[in-house]
């Protein structure tokens, strides 16, 4: 073989490698965006120490995140479409270590906010960019399988963020913690500029053209075909609702709960609430290759949402559940919020690649607006009805004020459930190919 010919091997070898290295590099931004995403529940005693709060405000504190995480999404989304994901990662996962640094050292409640409002605007491309990385750099058959793949890494890093953080946290402090966790995302920020490469569209293979449907050439027009869609409206309510025990109860509000429930230290509650991340992290490529497999979107859809109801309703109101169970319980709510995932991959497949950033933007902003809503609300629901019980300085609140501030969890799973009724199937007609396989079945 002559050196041309190896040359030409290697080459070859790169190219075909290379799409994974991009999806790599988007995936593991949206894991350490994960982790910061759900630190706050990991230090709400340290929180509530530090500034002198009460839970409504450290709810707003936390909330700061999802405010620039949603308002960020359509823009971001535009962005991405028009100047592709590669600078525009970068900067974002710069942005979320400008705001972790600020947080670390913030002296008053609103450097607090405006440190995690940073980090939430940082955040906002992480998974947009790497669904728009998918789209881009690999067919429509891998599409549903990948974005099940990013959500796995995203949950571990959930996990990551959850007892060994609180570990990190006992053997060092809050601030030093978020200092470390500020280099690694430096370190993220410099492999994201390095690896990860722009690809137009339209030099895509495998991206089919725009139909009278989705018609739009411009970003503006793309905004306002989305908008316009009803199946948009409907797939991302769908998903706001399913998101919210993952926005109120595992990022914030899990950990107290259970540290009450059964009298644990906050490293082990972390472990208990973890088991949600770990469920969801095994249960996103799963649902996303049953839904492949048996060539559907809605059968996964409507069992995720009457699965999320009982499990979160027997989490938070059935009376003396084992710890070994509880662990299961909240593995299983993990195992059934991945089936919320499928909306992500039901609107790519119904809009062109075009724009299929402004679409996930807005679905995404759309999900984020329950962790705006839901986080404030039930920590204003815990101060009103509290009864005055204080422990260490800090408000004691009882299982019975706990189960009353988290109705919103089961509601929510009720909701999308109702709401599913409006849902179209909207797997591709063109990848059922004769022998379309029918879970009925």
């Amino acid at each position: 073989m002559t050196l041309k010919q190896k040359e030409s091997i290697s080459q070859a070898s790169n190219i075909d490698f290379l799409p994974w290295k991009i999806w790599a590099c988007g995936s593991f931004f949206y894991f350490f965006q994960f982790i910061l995403r759900i630190s706050p529940s990991i230090i709400t005693e340290d929180l509530m120490r530090h500034f002198n709060v009460q839970s409504y405000s450290l709810g707003v504190l936390s909330a700061f995140f999802y405010n620039a995480y949603a308002l960020m999404q359509v823009p971001i989304g535009m962005i991405v479409d028009r100047f592709g994901p590669r600078k525009i990662l970068a900067l974002s996962c710069l942005t979320t270590v400008i705001g972790t640094l600020i947080f670390s050292m913030a002296k008053s409640l609103s450097m607090a906010s405006f440190g995690r409002l940073l980090i939430g605007a940082g955040s906002a491309c992480a998974l947009l960019g790497s669904i728009k990385l998918i789209t881009l750099w690999f067919p429509p058959q891998r599409v549903g399988r990948l974005i099940g793949l990013t959500i796995f890494l995203g949950t571990l890093g959930a996990s990551v963020g959850g007892a060994p953080l609180a570990f990190l946290v006992e053997k060092t402090n809050w601030q030093i913690s978020f200092l470390l966790l500020a280099f690694l995302g430096l370190c993220l920020t410099i492999t994201i500029w390095l690896v990860v490469k722009d690809k137009d569209h339209q030099d895509n293979p495998w991206s089919r053209p725009l139909n009278i449907e989705n018609e739009g050439t411009s970003l503006l027009k793309g905004l306002l075909t989305i908008v316009r869609m009803p199946k948009i409206w409907i797939i991302a309510i769908y998903s706001a609702l399913m998101y919210v025990p993952i926005a109120a109860f595992a990022d914030l509000w899990g950990v107290p709960f259970i540290r009450e429930m059964y009298k644990l230290d906050c490293p082990v509650a972390a472990s208990v609430i973890s088991m949600i991340f770990v469920g969801a992290a095994i249960g996103s490529p799963i649902s996303t290759f049953l839904s492949d497999h048996y060539k559907t979107r809605l059968w996964p859809m409507m069992i995720a949402a009457i699965g999320s109801l009982l499990v979160y309703t027997a989490i938070i109101y059935l009376p003396g559940i084992p710890l070994s169970v509880m662990y299961i319980l909240l593995f299983l709510a993990g195992i059934f919020y991945s089936g919320k995932i499928l909306s992500f991959a039901s609107i790519c497949d119904i809009v062109p690649h075009s724009v299929s950033g402004v679409a996930i933007g807005f679905s995404n902003m759309t999900v984020m607006l329950s962790g705006v809503i839901c986080l404030p609300l039930i920590g204003g629901l815990l101060d009103q009805f509290w009864q005055g019980q204080i422990t260490n300085g800090l408000p004691d609140y009882t299982l019975s004020e706990w189960r009353f501030a988290l109705l919103p969890i089961p509601l929510s799973g009720l909701i999308a459930f109702l709401l599913l009724r409006f849902i179209p199937e909207t797997f591709p007609e063109e990848l059922k190919g004769p022998h379309n396989s029918d879970p009925s079945n």
